[in-house]
């Protein structure tokens, strides 16, 4: 499979230092997005830790991992529990208060598959010719609600509830974190990103500026600029990565 990607990373118009975190190996196929937690003593520190973690530890285990679902998504489940005690320990270590935290997303890419991993509010889309779909679930608890029917999608961006995440690297043993595959073909796009994204522009947006920009370099400036006229709320993170 013949990709190329791009990556960007920006503090925003609001958060006084990013704490975001990006980590990438475009020769092994590794894609990670880490989102430092927001009021939490060190996010930016947890999310290097997380996002470091997990892409050193599968880069080195890949060779030795055949290239199939229950192999690849065991190996994704092991390296995120991991960078989950790294973090952990980290935090002990520092005797924090508040136990610093990461939401995060993965992506491998191998064979004509993505094999991806999240644990957070941090998201991985899909676009194709037709349509841009999220290949995760938000872990949090707004997210839980709109599921419930209690809000409505609209409702959830000014949620008061909207910064609690329910499921985080370095917050609990185990993570437990959703792994999962989608087949890739030529065309398709995959789009790693924090909330800092998401949040300020919408899917559509998101859809109508990947036809416009044909280069995942574009893309991410286009997006990142769009983010933060839309506000920039928060730090804004996203990785672009173009099927061939």
């Amino acid at each position: 499979m013949k990709f190329s990607s791009a990556h960007k990373t920006d503090v925003g118009k609001v958060a006084p230092h990013n704490e975001d975190y990006i980590w990438v190996n475009e020769a092994s196929g590794v894609f990670i997005v880490a989102d430092g937690m927001g009021g939490h003593e060190a996010g930016d520190i947890a999310s290097e830790l997380a996002a470091t973690s997990v892409g050193k530890t599968l880069v080195m285990a890949l060779p030795d991992t055949p290239a199939e679902p229950q192999a690849m998504q065991a190996l994704l489940s092991r390296t995120i529990e991991k960078a989950n005690e790294v973090v952990w320990q980290a935090s002990t270590q520092a005797a924090q208060v508040r136990r610093m935290g990461a939401t995060i997303v993965v992506a491998v890419l191998r064979a004509s598959v993505a094999y991806i991993a999240h644990a957070g509010d941090a998201r991985i889309y899909l676009a194709t010719e037709d349509a841009l779909t999220q290949l995760t679930d938000d872990d949090s608890w707004v997210a839980q609600l709109v599921a419930g029917g209690i809000i409505s999608e609209d409702e959830r961006k000014n949620n008061r509830l909207s910064h609690i995440i329910t499921k985080a690297i370095g917050q609990g043993v185990p993570v437990e974190a959703a792994v999962s595959s989608v087949p890739l073909s030529s065309g398709h796009w995959l789009l790693l990103c924090s909330d800092g994204l998401w949040n300020m522009v919408d899917d559509a947006r998101i859809l109508a500026e990947i036809r416009r920009n044909p280069s995942p370099a574009q893309l991410v400036e286009t997006l990142v600029r769009a983010a933060n006229d839309a506000g920039g709320k928060d730090n804004i993170s996203l990785i672009a990565i173009h099927v061939a």
